[in-house]
Order: structure tokens, then sequence, then C-alpha cells
């Protein structure tokens, strides 16, 4: 796969985390979402390719119940998935995705467009990975959004220590938020998800499996390296006690680079693919 040329979206909806919307007025209690990931094939996936493959896509969105869509290429040839990418599906609710999900698969112009574009990617819609969200930093607290729609994401996959769960989780936001507040993530657009699986059996190529996801967003792989460099410096002391006591995470994430495909705040939006290295 040629990432340069492969300026990456793995189709995401049909996804945070992209730049993700965060829906929560309350910190302490973010508003739980639907999201889903399919995993994709790449063919050929030029900029032109991309572009008319997606803008075609925005045109057959018919739910007012997608909040977002995004996708994601590999950023490193050690990703536990490999060359796998993903487009993530973010609704109001798993109803609303269910019957959105009815509509499409009967829709003969939607069986058109993949037909169409199957040489630019191929995603598994039935296989779908089914989570609930939570984002519980609006995502422009540390800088404005990147405008052509890119980003860069790592994701970690955890699981539970013996007796704990999403609560406690969910519990640990608002203290890791305050933490992050004290340092300085200024301008890397830092904000982050935590998708609960609905199906916590299914595994990665190394067998490796996950409770939870822990998604980590920024503007650039610059910043990126500049939040991890601060969570090292001012959080991890703080904080990583604490998330030791309900959960742990794999030492190496995956990263991918990610644009915003489908925004329902800014439904003229279109992003641009340039190539990444």
């Amino acid at each position: 796969m040629n990432k340069k040329t492969l300026t990456g979206l793995l189709l995401v909806g049909l996804v945070g985390i992209g730049y993700l919307t965060y829906s929560g007025s309350d910190e302490s209690t973010p508003t739980v979402r639907y999201n889903e990931f399919m995993a994709c094939e790449f063919g050929d996936t030029t900029s032109d390719n991309l572009t008319a493959m997606i803008s075609e896509w925005q045109k057959l969105i018919t739910s007012e119940e997608l909040v977002g869509a995004w996708g994601y290429s590999p950023a490193s040839d050690q990703n536990a998935w490999g060359e796998i990418g993903w487009w993530e599906l973010e609704w109001t609710s798993k109803e609303a995705a269910e019957s959105a999900w009815a509509e499409w698969e009967t829709n003969e112009d939607a069986a058109a467009w993949r037909e169409k574009h199957a040489g630019v990617m191929q995603c598994d819609g039935p296989g779908r990975f089914k989570f609930d969200g939570i984002f519980p930093i609006p995502f422009e607290t540390y800088g404005e959004k990147n405008p052509n729609g890119y980003f860069y994401s790592e994701f970690h996959g955890c699981t539970y220590n013996e007796g704990s769960s999403q609560m406690d989780a969910v519990a640990f936001v608002s203290g890791f938020n305050n933490a992050v507040a004290e340092a300085d993530y200024s301008d890397t657009g830092y904000h982050y998800g935590n998708y609960f699986a609905h199906n916590n059996s299914a595994t990665n190529p190394r067998g490796e499996g996950a409770d939870f996801l822990w998604a980590n967003f920024t503007k650039t792989k610059e910043m990126n390296d500049k939040a991890n460099a601060e969570f090292e410096a001012e959080v991890r002391e703080k904080m990583f006690p604490l998330f030791s006591e309900f959960a742990s995470c794999g030492d190496n994430p995956d990263v991918y680079h990610g644009w915003t495909l489908y925004d329902a705040d800014d439904k003229a939006f279109m992003p641009t693919f340039a190539a990444q290295e």
C-alpha cells in the first residue's frame, strides 16, 4: 500500500474520532454516542478518486441521526491491524444506526455507488465493530481544527482489571481532563475518546482483544508528539496510578492519518485529501 497516494481515509462513515463532535454539556457526564468502525482495504486512493467517492457518498446521506463520519489510514507499518484502515460512523443511538443501515442496504443508488468505487476502497459493513463512545474534551479546546479535515490519531486497546467496568472508566475522565488542563497542550488540537465495546470477544490479527479503546486525536504527528511529551511530564504521575486501578492498555498504539468525512453541523464540509508520509 502506498501511503503517499493513499491519502487515507478509511471510510468513516457510511469513523471519535477524527475530529469528533463533543456533545456533552457537563464534562463529568459526557453524552454517550453509538459508534461503528468498518475495516477497509484500499485500492487506487488518489486524491481525485477519494474526493469523488466521498462527495458522492455525502449526497446519499438521508439520516438526520448521523452525527459524523471519519476515515483512517495506517500511519505505521507496525500497527496490530496491519494495512487495514477504518471508516467510522457516529450516531445518536444504536436504534438510529440500525434504521439507517436497513434503508442503506435496500438503496439502489447506494449499491451503484459501492460498485462504482470498489476499486478505491472496500469496507466490511456487515462486520462493523460497535461501541458506545464518549468524548470528554471539546475538540477545539486546545487549538482550532485543521481546515482541510486532517487529523492524527492513536488507538490503545484496553482491558478492565477484575471487578472493574465501564463505570470506573467514565468516572476517571473528569480527573484526567483536569490534569490535561494543568499541562501545556496548547495548539495541539488534543482531544480523546473512550470507545466501549459491545462485543469484547473480537480480536485483532495478533489475537489481542479489548474491553474499550482509548483514542487520542491531535492536529498532526508533531502535535501528537508534543501531547505525549506533556503527558509524560505533567499527567502520567498524577493519573496513571489511578487508571491502573481499573484497567491496563497495550504498550504500542495503532496510529492513523485521519480525515473528517462528514459533519452534521457543517453538511457542506468536504475534506481535502493531501498525501501523508
